[in-house]
């Protein structure tokens, strides 16, 4: 037999053996490979988190909760992915998180701490004073609401600390707005939110500032509707008549 022959007959065999649906071979390529345990997974995932390998810790603590949500590492991973999230810096996604957690979980001890993260990630998201103050309100509120439902709580005196920041937020921003109707010399809008100010937050530092716009306001104002006086009138007759 030639060398060629040789070599035909044994692509043919292994054509014949590609086709003819060998399970053994087949079965052993395509086994799919088993699945970890919750625990596992889970470790994985913290370690991941550990390492700022934030994507990977989610797909890990997701494994763990779609596969074992009856695991005890169930209520873990969905801690975790929320945590994974915030430490992201994806906030929104942070806030449904712990606030589906809280939901699902009323009377477990870790909602304390999922209410002072949902407070963090709107806190985390406020913009500069001369925007918008939205998150910050929404911050406040909920790090109230901490303080409120468990002011026992190990994290009411954080709370403290970022509802503190954003009061002064707040008033920095009152200000700002006072001060932008104060330059337009529209006074009486200025007057209104200078006012505003000294009376919610009477600890800005910038309250003696903002009572002296205020009397001066006034009296701009009062300048404005004065009535002219006699020698205005008669020198606006004098020209009348030329």
């Amino acid at each position: 037999m030639t060398k060629r022959a040789v070599i035909q007959g044994l692509l043919a065999m292994a054509l014949v053996f590609a086709f003819s649906g060998c399970s053994t071979v087949k079965g052993w390529w395509s086994k799919p490979k088993p699945d970890l345990p919750p625990e596992v997974l889970a470790e994985k995932g913290i370690k991941n988190l550990q390492k700022k390998k934030y994507d990977d810790a989610i797909d890990s603590f997701e494994m763990v909760r779609d596969r074992y949500p009856y695991s005890e590492q169930a209520l873990l991973a969905q801690l975790k992915v929320a945590d994974a999230y915030f430490f992201k810096k994806k906030y929104e996604e942070a806030y449904q998180a712990y606030r589906e957690f809280e939901k699902l979980h009323p009377t477990n001890k870790a909602v304390p701490y999922c209410i002072y993260r949902e407070g963090q990630s709107f806190y985390r998201q406020r913009s500069t004073i001369d925007r918008d103050q939205t998150y910050t309100q929404k911050a406040i509120e909920e790090f109230k609401r901490l303080k409120q439902k468990y002011p026992d709580s190990e994290y009411v005196t954080k709370a403290d600390f970022y509802l503190a920041r954003c009061r002064q937020d707040l008033a920095e921003h009152e200000f700002y707005v006072a001060e932008f109707y104060y330059r337009t010399k529209r006074y009486q809008a200025a007057i209104d939110r200078y006012q505003a100010l000294t009376q919610d937050y009477p600890d800005f530092p910038k309250n003696a500032e903002a009572k002296a716009r205020i009397q001066e306001c006034q009296e701009l104002l009062a300048t404005k509707d004065k009535p002219k006086g006699v020698l205005s009138k008669v020198t606006s007759i004098f020209d009348a008549k030329w």
